[in-house]
């Protein structure tokens, strides 16, 4: 990665960053191996164009919010971990979980780390990321078990193996879901052979994985067809530290087109020296008042 990103800055070096987009496709082009490393470039261009024109990122790329509400992870641990975990998250605001799961796991350990969040946070609302480890009718076992208990799951993130089509085909057709996409969609032609199957509410958007343009490009191939009570938009986040998490938030707060952020790696991770960039208030992650150019990073 740090030898993709040392590349691109010698092609592009003295060039003019208002042409971003020429910037990007050729970089795609030139490093399409190192998706994580176009991505960090990418967001360094949208930096460097948006000082120089003395405003935000986040105004840059729409200005639609100035502050929002996100997603805490929780492991998939033993259940007495998880519903200690929801607790704590409850007492401090947290309102929106997103349960790990393993499919791979005993039938019955994903509905009791169900149960111990439910317990732990009553009045949270409920996600659930298997990580591509159930089967259809795994899932299906488990949503059943679920309705059982009274629980109902807001989304389901990726429950089969990335690109697995005729899994969530059967998904679709067994009226399981809502199914939210991560991993299976990696750039537009993906997203756009998802809207036409029906298989998803929605995507999960990492910057690092698909960078900025090809983001608006998967949004954009979704939102024709984006019911606002059923649609599902994520944005989430490949435990970056403060840096890579501004160019997310300033992202999802300037387009404004994200049901869920689960962007909390900041928590998890040693603290940088950066500063600037947001501000986090428990859940709410908040544009400083008085925001400097670009992502406003110092060092």
């Amino acid at each position: 990665m740090a030898a993709a990103l040392r590349r691109l800055a010698v092609r592009f070096r003295g060039r003019d960053v208002r042409d971003v987009s020429a910037w990007v496709a050729e970089a795609w082009r030139f490093e399409a191996r190192w998706p994580t490393a176009v991505g960090a470039f990418e967001a360094a261009v949208w930096d460097a164009l948006a000082r120089a024109e003395g405003q935000t990122c986040a105004d840059l790329w729409g200005g639609r919010r100035r502050e929002a509400e996100t997603v805490m992870t929780v492991s998939a641990v033993s259940p007495a971990r998880v519903g200690a975990a929801a607790r704590r998250a409850a007492r401090a605001g947290w309102r929106i979980l997103k349960l790990k799961l393993n499919g791979r796991e005993l039938s019955g350990a994903n509905r009791e780390r169900l149960r111990a969040a439910r317990r732990g946070a009553p009045r949270a609302r409920l996600l659930a990321d298997p990580n591509q480890s159930f089967t259809p009718e795994g899932l299906e076992e488990l949503l059943h078990g679920l309705r059982r208990d009274g629980i109902r799951l807001e989304a389901i993130e990726e429950p089969f193996g990335k690109r697995d089509w005729r899994a969530l085909s059967a998904g679709r057709r067994r009226g399981l879901g809502p199914f939210v996409l991560d991993e299976t969609l990696q750039n537009p032609a993906d997203a756009r052979r998802a809207v036409r199957a029906g298989v998803a509410r929605g995507p999960n958007i990492k910057l690092a994985k698909s960078g900025l343009l090809r983001s608006l490009a998967i949004l954009e191939a979704f939102a024709p067809r984006a019911v606002p009570k059923e649609k599902a938009f994520m944005i989430g986040c490949m435990a970056e530290s403060r840096v890579g998490l501004s160019a997310a938030v300033h992202f999802a707060l300037g387009t404004g087109a994200f049901d869920y952020l689960d962007l909390d790696s900041d928590l998890i991770l040693r603290p940088t020296p950066a500063r600037g960039g947001y501000r986090r208030r428990g859940p709410w992650v908040v544009l400083p008042r008085r925001a400097g150019a670009g992502l406003g990073l110092t060092c």
